[in-house]
């Protein structure tokens, strides 16, 4: 587990993307017990040529425990094959991936899962992308000493616990890969900068403490530019790669749809962000506000098949992870990411769903989607949004949380606020600073703006799973607010030129709690 009064700062190395696949077969490898498994994949974003790619026990490469399983050199495409023998225990897995000073890792689960199923891949383990999201999430427990305990209940908690330190992490290490910023002297390389960096952050609890993306700002020096930081945080939460690993991550155990099938209404908010995939440092174009996705005639089959009778919407869901496409005004959107189980409290009737997606546009621009798929026959209860807030934020009534911004603007800003909901008419009251617990912040990340929040209103019953409220400031900007029940974030529209789509990320309050299952579990 992670120790929730521990500073979360780090940084991290570039992105190892790979379609990999893992299938059973004989022979190979090395340290294990298992049967050999071949894996085959790609170092890309563009291809990192001749990469070192390792698989390791216990803990990743280079890190105190760390047994080697198999190693193979990936050509000049970034493409890899190798053979391993995984153990029968329940020992961590690790992917590594090495080139130069960019070194990668990533979490891939149990060895006796994994050896247990027949193919994987980053359908059923996301993280075989291996990516910047996965070598800063584990360089906060290399900084802990906690890799060698890990499990996917403790990588979960990592997951919901911290997304937003993940995610300032990980714009670090695109950073120093992607836009020329420079690896800190004294680091061997990108991964021991994020543990360093992570080490290196004084505890929340004492008066000097050291906001997230501060802290990766002042690693980097001179060489990078805040605004290159704060662009790149909303690029990576909205990438169709990075977004199911900073929800799902490793194995994916159990494969049966958590949707049960029958009819749905899916009701939800496409935002674009103007930020291109390929050039994600570039300044992003401008966008139309958040809009509105409306379809009450989708249906889920028993295998978990998407589809709805204009073809608007088809996709697949396989255990929480889930391939959607949207068709928008005659454009299609490809999606993917997670789908979770909503409180029972959140709707009149039936079982519902939230889904936090991202994707592309026809573009090539990056296009966040979060919705719910609900019965037919259910309207919400947000009067059923109760309880308290596990991200640190207390408050004298109602509950706290806490966001954290991401994109052009809002970037790294952190406020904690109180939010009371009513079921009368649908809203979100947000008022007060809230107070910091020992899991939060003493100061915004970004010394910066005030933050005025009007409350959020459906103001009407066709899309009643979704609340806005305008003239909303953030210090002499101005803009609307969007929330989708369910979702871990509120979309940010500026009414400047150019526009922008940023949005504000939460952790663990009761608004954004996804069950894996109907039985509960991990969110």
């Amino acid at each position: 587990m992670i120790e929730k009064g521990m500073k979360k700062s780090l940084l991290g190395a570039a992105m190892l993307a790979g379609m990999v696949f893992m299938a059973a077969c004989g022979g190979g490898g090395g340290g294990g017990g298992g049967s050999a498994t071949a894996i085959q994949g790609q170092a890309i974003d563009a291809p990192i040529s001749n990469a070192t790619i390792t698989i390791t026990l216990n803990a990743p490469l280079n890190q105190q425990g760390a047994q080697t399983l198999a190693t193979t050199t990936a050509d000049g495409n970034g493409n890899f094959t190798l053979n391993v023998s995984l153990p029968t225990s329940s020992a961590p897995v690790f992917a590594n991936a090495q080139s130069g000073t960019t070194f990668l890792s990533s979490y891939l689960g149990p060895a006796n899962t994994l050896g247990s199923l027949s193919t994987l891949s980053t359908t059923n383990v996301p993280d075989l992308a291996i990516s910047q999201v996965t070598t800063a999430a584990l360089a906060i427990l290399a900084a802990s000493n906690q890799l060698s305990s890990l499990t996917p209940s403790s990588y979960a908690t990592l997951l919901t616990n911290h997304r937003s330190d993940i995610i300032a992490a990980a714009s670090g290490i695109m950073a120093v890969v992607d836009a020329g910023c420079s690896l800190p002297s004294g680091d061997a390389d990108t991964f021991g900068m994020a543990k360093n960096l992570v080490l290196n952050t004084t505890a929340v609890s004492t008066s000097n403490s050291t906001p997230t993306l501060t802290s990766v700002s002042s690693g980097l020096g001179n060489s990078c530019s805040l605004t290159t930081l704060q662009q790149l945080l909303q690029a990576i939460s909205s990438s169709e790669i990075w977004a199911p690993q900073l929800d799902l991550g490793d194995v994916v155990e159990n494969p049966a749809p958590v949707v049960s099938a029958g009819n749905y209404h899916l009701q939800g908010l496409w935002a674009d962000t103007g930020i291109s995939q390929n050039n994600p440092a570039s300044s992003p174009a401008s966008v139309t506000a958040p809009a509105p996705f409306d379809d009450t005639t989708v249906t889920v089959s028993s295998t978990g098949a998407i589809s709805s009778p204009d073809q608007s919407v088809s996709g697949q869901v396989y255990g929480n992870y889930l391939t959607l496409t949207v068709t928008i005004g005659g454009e299609s959107y490809s999606f993917r990411g997670k789908v979770g189980v909503l409180p029972s409290t959140f709707l009149s009737n039936g079982t519902g769903y939230g889904l936090r997606t991202a994707g592309l546009d026809g573009a090539g621009n990056l296009v966040k989607f979060d919705a719910v798929l609900v019965p037919q026959n259910a309207t919400p209860n947000w009067g059923g949004v109760s309880g308290s807030s596990e991200d640190g934020t207390n408050c004298n009534s109602g509950f706290g949380f806490r966001i954290h911004g991401l994109g052009p603007l809002v970037g790294g800003y952190s406020y904690s606020l109180c939010g009371t909901v009513s079921n009368s008419s649908p809203s979100l009251s947000v008022s007060g600073a809230g107070n910091n617990g020992e899991d939060d912040f003493t100061s915004s990340i970004v010394s910066g703006p005030s933050f005025f929040m009007n409350p959020l209103s459906s103001g009407t019953t066709t899309y009643s799973y979704i609340l806005t409220a305008s003239s909303i400031a953030l210090g002499s900007e101005t803009g609307t607010l969007y929330y989708v029940m369910g979702s871990h974030e509120f979309f940010f529209n500026f009414g400047s030129s150019p526009d922008y789509n940023g949005s504000f990320l939460m952790n663990e309050n009761p608004l954004d709690r996804l069950a894996e299952s109907n039985q509960g579990g991990d969110h």
